[in-house]
């Protein structure tokens, strides 16, 4: 490859300083990609302390999780979704698209959850991500990744194009790293409570945002592609998650925990997300 670009900017300066911007911008993208994908699995931390075990309290654990895992659906994926269709001077085109993407993450989510076995029936494998509930929670946090990934590569795709302000695609790697945290946290509580030690659970969180440097590199390199499908992708991500909360987390909090302790430990999930995304 560095021969061909080496040749190309031999024949025509142009072209190949083309080739090399593209490459520089894609290796930007990609790393920083990685960067939040550590990020992530740095939400494991908290599970090594013995004060906040997870496996004692498991219905507190579903329920932090849980409210860390709505506020994630409803401030990094909704607002941000609805906040880019306005600024496409459009109102109800954009807004559709978003809730279309939403009812089809939600769809996902109840397929895969019909088709997840009952507990005590789970594969050595659904047992290594934490149980029924850890494994979907594993599956809707993939593919919440996706959508951030695609933003840092169009991002950076932008600034390269001088069609963004400065330092749009590391501003926006920034926060998607810092928000990545409480998210790695959503991922690990329920797969700590299932008995998982701390590196399988830092593993399991990078292993959910690792779509970020994979979608951020075509992303990069075919914006024109990826910019229309932002929307939907927003959208089908919270729907993924948003359901997942309604459908299985809540309630298998309700059964180990009394309704007013769920209720709290909900709302300091999702106090602590909308916190983060306040101070950004």
């Amino acid at each position: 490859m560095v021969e061909a670009v080496g040749r190309f900017a031999r024949e025509d300066p142009r072209v190949g300083g083309a080739i090399v911007q593209a490459l520089s911008v894609v290796l930007e993208s990609f790393v920083a990609g990685i960067v939040a994908s550590i990020a992530c699995g740095l939400g494991a931390l908290p599970v090594l302390f013995r004060s906040l075990d997870p496996t004692k309290r498991i219905g507190l654990s579903y329920a932090a999780a849980s409210g860390l895992m709505f506020a994630a659906s409803v401030y990094n994926l909704l607002l941000p979704a609805f906040t880019l269709g306005a600024e496409q001077g459009v109102t109800l085109r954009p807004v559709v698209e978003t809730l279309i993407g939403l009812l089809s993450g939600c769809a996902f989510i109840w397929q895969v959850e019909k088709r997840l076995p009952r507990d005590g029936e789970e594969s050595d494998f659904v047992k290594k991500l934490g149980g029924r509930v850890g494994a979907l929670v594993f599956i809707a946090m993939t593919f919440h990744s996706i959508p951030e990934g695609v933003a840092v590569g169009v991002g950076f795709a932008s600034e390269a194009h001088q069609v963004a302000f400065d330092d749009l695609g590391l501003y926006l790697a920034i926060a998607i790293s810092i928000h990545n945290i409480p998210e790695g946290m959503a991922v690990a509580l329920p797969a700590r409570a299932a008995g998982a030690s701390f590196w399988r659970c830092f593993f399991l969180a990078f292993l959910t945002s690792l779509p970020q440097p994979l979608a951020s590199v075509p992303a990069t390199l075919l914006v024109w592609f990826f910019r229309p499908l932002m929307l939907p992708l927003f959208g089908f991500a919270a729907g993924a998650m948003m359901y997942l909360v309604i459908v299985e987390m809540i309630p298998e909090s309700l059964e180990e925990e009394k309704p007013t302790q769920v209720a709290w430990a909900f709302m300091g999930g999702f106090t602590a997300m909308v916190l983060v995304q306040v101070v950004l």
